[in-house]
């Protein structure tokens, strides 16, 4: 994989890796390229050199990794509840929100508009939304940033059940 910001040195120069299911952790110093790589896994950018593929699939063609901070809810008139209700469909995936909105703490917003929303809040409901979707790749940019203890809780609970996903990688 390559990639190069322009006027920048390149960011990333044959860079090879294979990543199983479950639970991943990128670590590095700041501006080593760590959210651009996830934004590469995104789809959000596109690489320079090389290609980006999970489970067979080529990232970027048509198909991204699902990025909650990369969801900009705060920008949709439509009440918290409603945006959930469109994101995930019934069935298992809107049982697992049920459970993320009372493990979040969400259920008190859900009439609000997103412009009522603390950076907390609107960072919790795009992690209900990964919570239940659990695509195959969900990823996850400082994924405790603006949340409250009891949140962080039952993310690292959440996070713990993910290292034993044999069908995702979180």
């Amino acid at each position: 994989l390559g990639f190069v910001w322009p006027g920048q040195p390149a960011l990333f120069r044959s860079l090879t890796a294979a990543l199983g299911p479950g639970l991943g952790l990128l670590c590095g110093d700041e501006q080593t390229g760590k959210t651009t790589l996830m934004r590469l896994l995104a789809g959000e950018l596109r690489p320079d050199a090389g290609s980006l593929v999970l489970a067979g699939r080529s990232i970027g063609a048509g198909w991204a990794g699902f990025r909650p901070d990369m969801v900009r809810p705060e920008l949709d008139p439509a009440p918290v509840g409603q945006w959930l209700r469109e994101q995930v469909p019934e069935g298992p995936a809107r049982d697992r929100l049920e459970d993320s909105l009372d493990g979040l703490s969400l259920r008190e917003h859900l009439p609000k508009t997103f412009h009522m929303l603390s950076a907390g809040g609107r960072r919790k409901v795009g992690l209900a939304a990964a919570m239940a979707l659990q695509p195959p790749l969900t990823l996850l940019d400082q994924p405790f940033s603006a949340l409250d203890l009891p949140s962080i809780r039952f993310m690292t609970a959440w996070l713990n059940r993910q290292s034993q996903a044999t069908d995702r990688l979180v």
